[in-house]
């Protein structure tokens, strides 16, 4: 399961068996993502440390090790770790990218943009279309609407079916009062994603700006039912309420 192969060597006139470290090292590393992601983390733990004891400065596990302690709540830790990992290797594009958007969960905006656009550069990143999808929440975040709808543009011509990237698109084209695109970004958002209040508060405006009954009664009834404690809902109460003293 290890993988611990090795080599034959012949030394003074015997055999001895020699660990290949480096198959260690990966199959330590591998074993530790995989109970990450089961959410296995004592032994997870024991498996990165192994990793380190091998070789302390394995990128990858670091970069492990931080999102390990990120889960964990031990936001120091895990950014000790997301440090090491790029220093220890600066081309590992998926370090940057969970360290951009680690920052970017701790509102360290400006930090997170400089890592984000630093794995934006990799052309051969497989995830680079989430990239710019992160990129776009920063920019957001940091009042640069311009920049947000740039990089959500980049992501879904990326991945057509990069789902956050679609739905902030139709919300920007709707503040823009362009209505057609909006329509046309938030369906194409509902073949990838499952409702959220958002999104179903955007059905409600957007069926009432093309006059589509029957949509706003089905995206109001959803958002009651699912998320009524949500801010959407309040919004759509508080129109509601004033449409029907207008009436």
């Amino acid at each position: 399961m290890l993988g611990l192969s090795g080599c034959i060597t012949e030394t003074t006139g015997a055999i001895q068996q020699e660990p290949d470290l480096a198959k260690q090292l990966k199959a330590h590393v591998d074993l530790g993502v995989g109970y990450v992601q089961n959410g296995e983390f004592a032994r997870a733990k024991d498996n990165l440390t192994k990793a380190l004891e091998i070789d302390s400065n394995s990128a990858d596990a670091h970069h492990t090790f931080g999102y390990l302690f990120q889960l964990e709540g031990e936001y120091s830790l895990a950014e000790q770790h997301y440090k090491r990992a790029i220093e220890s290797d600066p081309e590992l594009t998926r370090a940057r990218m969970t360290y951009g958007v680690f920052l970017l969960s701790q509102g360290r905006y400006e930090e997170a943009k400089e890592e984000l656009l630093k794995a934006s550069e990799d052309r051969l990143y497989q995830m680079r279309a989430q990239v710019f999808e992160h990129l776009g929440v920063t920019y957001t975040r940091l009042n640069q609407p311009r920049e947000a709808e740039q990089a959500y543009l980049r992501a879904t011509q990326l991945n057509p079916n990069q789902a956050r990237a679609l739905f902030e698109l139709a919300e920007i084209r709707f503040d823009q009062r362009n209505y057609v695109e909006a329509r046309s970004y938030y369906r194409k958002s509902l073949k990838v994603a499952a409702p959220s209040s958002r999104s179903l508060w955007l059905c409600i405006r957007l069926a009432r700006i093309f006059s589509d009954d029957d949509q706003e009664a089905s995206c109001s009834l959803t958002l009651r039912n699912v998320f009524p404690a949500s801010e959407e809902y309040k919004l759509y109460q508080s129109v509601a309420s004033k449409n029907a003293r207008r009436s």
